[in-house]
Parts: structure tokens; C-alpha cells; sequence
């Protein structure tokens, strides 16, 4: 149960109600793997929008299922800890259909983000505004906001924030600053200048946002990380969804899963991964399939898995892989059928799947026929 007087559950509960039924100038949504920076960037967003200069009806949309939520973990853990109430919060399937919706919404916003999902692409159009820390594809350059290499798309929702609170009427709620907060420690590896993500931006943020949330940063980090690594309750189907991204790379749909589970440990507890992670590519009809996955202790390492629809397409991108990744093939363990998925270790530990979509896309850009 969250703070029911707390400024921005009332904010969340407000735009929720009115999007039963009212128009809504701007949906602010994350990625469809609605980790903790899309998430809590869309609400920071949503919120900057609602309370702004030019103040615009906004709504923060989860694109998940509601139910589908209890997969995120982190996400779920950095909300209750600030005493924000789920129940605020609009999912994908809160109103069905989906078109319900849309047609009362008069502009998208994108947040963590620069190319919407295949289920929101037909509405493109709508596309207003965009704030984001990936390579920026140049897809919509009529649209508002900004793309820029941060550590976090919540720097750069904390620094519109920041500006907009100089005004003292526009005070930053705690529980908004916490939030910004968590999604920018998780991100930057706490802030750690050796894991090469954080920036100047990044830390200038967080030390203003921190003032505010009145909380100590290490402890709410290993708080967070902990929640992202709890799978206990997973099974293999829950694991390849629970943090998945399908790109479209030259007419080839390429879903690519973050697991934070040691791929060897994974082959180990399911022996049928293999025929898992087939099934799945074929519920998401995806062309290629790839698990990214991360243990860290005792030491960081890398493993991915790829599965192809055809053989000839895992020829095709095989050599580029593992130039890329650095890949070393995973002998097995007894017993365990690999079907067609090919498991490895990744000796480029700096290469994520933020990193790699960039390279898969231009290298099936040059391709004529990619299969």
C-alpha cells in the first residue's frame, strides 16, 4: 500500500482516472522491456509534462500486461521502498483494446527509447517527443526532447526536473527523486567510473536527487540489485520474457532476452532449455533469438545463446558474433540436447545488448538478403 497523500501517487492516480475516459495529450511509454529506467522515466516524464511551463494532460502507460508486472522485480522493489502504489499505475491491457485508447491520445512520448515496437508502430504518427540515451537512429527528427549518450535516460528526465523545481512552487516530491535515483544507480553501476557508463551528467544528477530522497545510495543500490537478481520463482518462459527487446533489423525480427542468470548454471537447472528457448522464439515469431546473460560474483562474466529460425541465417551472422563478442563455444553438461540453440561464453564483457543492437543494425542494413 502506497502513500496515499504522497504528491505523485496522487498525480498517477489522477491521470489514471482520467484516461477511462477523457483525451490525453501525451502517452508517455518506455521499451517493451519496462526495466527500471523506462519505467521510472516515463512517470518523471509524465510528471514534468503534467506540472511544466506549458502544463499538458499526461499518462505514464506500463506497456506491459498488469499481471505480467510481478516479472520486474527491480522495478517492483524501487516502487514500494518509495511508497508508490501499483494500483496508480496504467498498464497496456488496463483498457482493451488497446485502440480504446489511442484514439483519445493526441501525441506519443518516448522515453528509454528511439524506435517504438511493433505494437505501437503503426501509430507513429503520433510521435511528439522523444527523450532517450541510445544511439539515436535519426527515425523522427520532427520530434521534441532529446537523444543524448547519458548513463541513464533518468538523468535526463532529473535534469528537466531539476530545471522545472527552480521555480519553488514546482518542488520535486521525494518519492519522484528516489525513483530517478534507483534507475540511475542501477544504470551506472552505482555510479562506478569503472564500469564506463556513468557520466559527469549522470553523477551531477544523482547528487542533486539524492538531497532530496534522503536516502544512502549504497545501500539503496545493493537494495535494487538484489531485487533485479531474485528468480527464484522463474521458470525458463518467465526468464526469456521478463526483460526482452525485439528489434526489426532489414525485415529479420531479432528478440534478444537479459537474463541475469550465468548461462552454464542456466543449462544446469533446465535441462530442456534448448526446446524452451525454441518454443519461445516461435510464441514471439522471432527470426533469431539471442539470451544475454550476466552473473557477478564471484566475478562478472558473459554468456549468450542464439537461436535461428534458419540454419543458413545463423551462418549468416555467426563469424560477425563472434568477432563482436569474443565467443568461446559451451561444452554442454551430459545429457543436455542443444537442438539448434548454440551456447557461448562472451569474452567481451563490455559489449551489452544496448551496444549490440546498434551492430546487428547496421550489419543487416548493408544485406540485400538476409536469409
Amino acid at each position: 500500500m502506497g502513500n496515499k497523500t504522497d504528491p505523485l501517487n496522487l498525480f498517477l492516480s489522477d491521470a489514471r482516472s482520467r484516461a477511462q475516459t477523457q483525451d490525453i495529450d501525451m502517452l508517455v511509454f518506455g521499451n517493451e522491456a519496462t526495466d527500471l529506467d523506462s519505467v521510472v522515466s516515463a512517470i518523471g516524464l509524465a510528471w514534468v509534462l503534467g506540472n511544466g511551463t506549458n502544463p499538458c494532460s499526461a499518462l505514464p502507460l506500463i506497456p506491459t500486461k498488469r499481471d505480467d508486472f510481478r516479472l520486474k522485480t527491480e522495478s517492483r522493489w524501487v516502487l514500494s521502498q518509495t511508497g508508490i502504489d501499483i494500483k496508480n499505475l496504467f498498464f497496456i491491457d488496463d483498457i482493451q483494446p488497446l485502440e480504446t485508447l489511442i484514439s483519445r491520445v493526441r501525441g506519443f512520448a518516448l522515453v528509454d527509447h528511439n524506435r517504438p515496437a511493433n505494437g505501437f508502430l503503426k501509430y507513429e504518427e503520433k510521435i511528439k517527443f522523444i527523450m532517450d540515451h541510445h544511439e539515436d537512429l535519426k527515425l523522427y527528427p520532427y520530434a521534441l526532447g532529446r537523444i543524448e549518450p547519458v548513463g541513464s535516460c533518468a538523468t535526463l528526465v532529473g535534469e528537466d526536473l531539476i530545471k522545472e523545481s527552480k521555480d519553488p512552487a514546482k518542488k520535486i516530491p521525494q518519492s519522484l527523486a528516489a525513483l530517478l535515483l534507483g534507475a540511475i544507480l542501477i544504470d551506472t553501476v552505482n555510479l562506478d567510473p569503472k564500469a564506463g557508463r556513468v557520466t559527469p551528467r549522470d553523477q551531477s544528477v544523482a547528487k542533486h536527487l539524492t538531497s532530496i530522497a534522503g536516502l544512502d545510495t549504497d545501500t539503496f543500490y545493493q537494495g535494487i540489485r538484489a531485487a533485479k537478481s531474485d528468480i527464484r520463482e522463474m521458470d525458463t518462459r518467465d526468464l526469456l520474457r521478463r526483460d526482452c527487446k525485439t528489434f526489426q533489423f532489414n525485415k529479420v525480427s531479432c528478440t534478444v532476452a537479459s537474463v541475469p542468470l550465468d548461462l552454464e548454471r542456466w543449462m544446469i537447472r533446465d535441462m530442456d532449455l534448448a526446446t524452451g528457448i525454441e518454443s519461445y522464439a516461435k510464441e514471439v515469431q522471432a527470426d533469431i533469438l539471442m539470451t544475454m546473460n550476466t552473473q557477478r560474483m564471484p566475478e562478472f562474466s558473459r554468456g549468450i545463446s542464439v537461436f535461428c529460425k534458419s540454419p543458413v541465417l545463423f551462418t549468416t551472422i555467426s563469424a560477425m558474433l563472434a568477432f563482436n563478442l569474443d565467443l568461446e563455444i559451451i561444452t554442454p553438461p551430459q545429457g543436455f540436447a542443444c537442438g539448434d540453440v548454440h551456447f557461448f561464453r562472451q569474452g567481451n564483457l563490455s559489449l551489452s545488448r544496448k551496444k549490440l543492437e546498434p551492430i546487428l543494425d547496421q550489419y543487416f542494413s548493408k544485406m540485400e538478403h538476409p536469409y
